[in-house]
């Protein structure tokens, strides 16, 4: 092994045989190669460079080839992103702080070997370096050994996705509550001047105040999106013992007001005495909900909006269905994709809904999809759930 100096390129390499055991220690504790036995940590240590880098050096660069993998020595080293904050302006966002033991660079060992973020030291850090080609060709050589390392990497990738989830929901949260407190007090001042508290409006002006109260509406809906696919993305769903019959009921008397008033029939099929389920409630409420809210909103005057529940043996199996517009062949695959609306949407909204849905299922470890035409029609669309009786088997998985 020796030891290079560099912020940019090569200055100094000299012998580092009496680093060994401090390097060694580094590996032994480091995140990816914790673990190994005494003889591959040898063949390891034969592969390893040391490097020094002044505060401020970027390291390596995001969108370029992952050649080298590094494990932190001393210092620290900021993982940066870019952000295309305008057409003209990008910034680099932190996102994580890597420090002695933590491994850099890990997509050297995953396909398709491209960094994705950037490395800047933000003390002056010393890191071993290793050729990802040649320790691929290790691991190679060596399947338990190489078993040990892909398994580690498993719980880095997984932990760091973790804590970039947590950080994502933390500034959804903060930007949530900046934006909501004036939003709502705007949206509140419209409420009075349309109802005429602070004086006559003309048609124009009324007209012109209801289209910027919508506005702020859709936008307090788009926050409240956001933040929905942050908490359910990070599992925050408070489960008891429910009721899913009562959730459609429930539901289908929140919607039928509407359904009414656009001249649609309501149909409903629910079981008696059907077993309890263990869910969130609400959140099973604000599915169903968004299902018929779909199905009313395309579905014409004298059409039919229906909601079936099913028992099978393990699951429940939820079935809303309508006689409405359908949805093309080639949208199918893409409506529960995130911001995903149809070409032919004439309405306005940010097509996070079905998203939304879509994630409250799977986090109850259930499927949903969508059919259309529906089942023995010509047209219309039918979206099915399906739930498990017992989540307990999949909690602990």
């Amino acid at each position: 092994m020796e030891k290079v100096l560099r912020p940019v390129e090569k200055i100094e390499q000299m012998p580092i045989v009496s680093r060994m055991d401090s390097i060694k220690h580094i590996l032994a504790s480091s995140d990816l190669f914790k673990g190994l036995r005494d003889d591959e940590m040898e063949k390891l240590l034969a592969l390893c460079r040391e490097e020094v880098y002044e505060v401020g050096t970027i390291i390596f660069s995001e969108g370029a080839p992952c050649n080298t993998m590094y494990i932190v020595e001393s210092g620290k080293v900021a993982l940066e992103i870019n952000l295309h904050i305008s057409r003209a302006k990008e910034d680099a966002a932190t996102i994580g702080v890597i420090t002695p033991c933590g491994c850099l660079c890990c997509s050297g060992l995953t396909d398709p070997y491209i960094l994705t973020a950037t490395g800047r030291t933000l003390e002056a850090t010393n890191v071993i370096s290793l050729d990802t080609a040649q320790l691929k060709g290790l691991l190679l050589e060596n399947p338990e050994m190489g078993h040990r390392v892909m398994s580690n990497l498993v719980e880095v990738v997984s932990s760091r996705f973790q804590h970039s989830r947590d950080t994502l929901g933390h500034i959804l949260s903060v930007i949530f509550h900046d934006l909501k407190a004036p939003l709502a007090a705007i949206e509140s001042y419209h409420r009075v001047m349309l109802g005429g508290f602070a004086g006559e409006l003309n048609e124009e002006q009324k007209n012109m105040l209801e289209r910027s109260s919508k506005r702020i509406s859709d936008l307090l809906d788009l926050l409240s999106n956001i933040m929905d696919v942050s908490r359910i993305e990070a599992k925050d769903l408070p489960m008891s013992k429910i009721s899913l019959a009562q959730v459609i009921l429930d539901s289908i008397e929140v919607m039928r007001p509407l359904a009414e008033e656009r001249g649609l029939q309501v149909k409903t099929e629910v079981p008696d005495g059907l077993p309890p389920i263990y869910g969130a409630q609400e959140r099973l409420k604000q599915v169903v909900i968004n299902l018929l809210s779909n199905a009313i909103k395309f579905t014409p005057a004298g059409g039919t909006v229906a909601a079936r529940l099913k028992d099978g043996p393990d699951y429940m199996q939820v079935e809303i269905t309508d006689t409405g517009v359908g949805i093309p062949a080639e949208e199918l695959p893409k409506i529960f994709g995130d911001f995903y609306r149809g070409l032919d949407v004439a309405e306005r909204g940010a097509g996070l809904g079905l998203s939304i849905v879509k994630r409250i299922i799977e986090a109850h470890h259930g499927k949903i999809w969508a059919v259309s035409p529906s089942p023995g029609s010509d047209g219309g669309s039918q979206f099915i759930f399906t739930l498990p009786k017992d989540l307990s088997t999949h909690r602990e998985r």
